[in-house]
């Protein structure tokens, strides 16, 4: 678990070392504004700090320590100014563009933390969209893995459970949740590719449900061969699917009816 942990520590990073840049410039501030208290009315520097952080309790009538009216509007005025400055910086990396992407990641990440008896689809072509399609009108479990980093964004977007990686790699499965799945869709369009996660699946978990797709009926005897438990061939069935058409056009005795 250690594995599928890190991905969102590495999201964590990337929020801390955003807000990293505003709080170091909100201590300069805090600085550089208690210099001038220091400096241009000779006030102690514990005493400087406190202002700077307690605007309001700058007294211009001398009842405590009084101080000239020009430093006060520049304290004022520069106080403001930061503020709004540091409250854009902030709201920009918590809730701009990169900062939902980053939210929408860590909760997809935590959804699938969460996945029992799931099923994991790899690729999301033209097979891998009509298998999300029918998992999620029936209201199956999943999660998708996806290499390419533009797709990822998309699905993202749209709230699927999805994990930016390539399948092939063991801890990218892991991440996904392979040893708490059900079964795994291997749909890339690459023989060679989809027989190495074949074999990573099957070691990774030896229960799982294994569905493979092959570009040819050589690929598929090696998938089998590899643990997948069904193979697929899409244009050997494509070419089932218009044979029957002929069939029933022609019918038993072989002439168009």
């Amino acid at each position: 678990m250690k594995i599928a942990r890190m991905p969102r520590m590495r999201v964590v990073g990337r929020f801390v070392r955003a807000l990293v840049f505003p709080f170091i410039s909100l201590i300069a501030f805090h600085a550089v504004i208690a210099s001038v208290y220091v400096y241009l009315e000779g006030i102690p520097w514990l005493e400087a700090v406190y202002w700077v952080t307690h605007p309001h309790a700058i007294d211009l009538r001398g009842h405590v320590r009084p101080v000239t009216r020009a430093v006060a509007i520049f304290v004022y005025a520069s106080v403001f100014f930061f503020q709004v400055w540091f409250a854009e910086r902030v709201l920009v990396t918590l809730f701009g563009h990169g900062g939902l992407e980053l939210w929408s990641r860590l909760m997809s990440e935590a959804k699938i933390e969460q996945m029992r008896d799931h099923f994991i689809i790899c690729g999301y072509g033209q097979v891998g969209r009509t298998v999300v399609d029918q998992l999620q009108k029936a209201g199956i479990p999943f999660v998708l893995i996806e290499l390419d980093e533009g797709l990822y964004k998309e699905l993202l977007k749209e709230g699927l459970p999805v994990i930016h990686g390539d399948a092939r790699r063991r801890d990218v499965l892991l991440q996904a949740g392979i040893q708490r799945a059900r079964g795994i869709a291997v749909v890339i369009d690459n023989d060679a590719d989809t027989l190495y996660i074949t074999i990573t699946a099957r070691l990774l978990n030896p229960n799982i449900y294994i569905i493979s797709r092959a570009g040819n009926l050589r690929y598929a005897e090696a998938l089998r061969g590899a643990g997948a438990n069904e193979v697929f061939i899409p244009e050997y069935e494509g070419g089932l699917i218009v044979w029957r058409s002929i069939e029933r056009l022609v019918g038993p005795t072989g002439r168009l009816e």
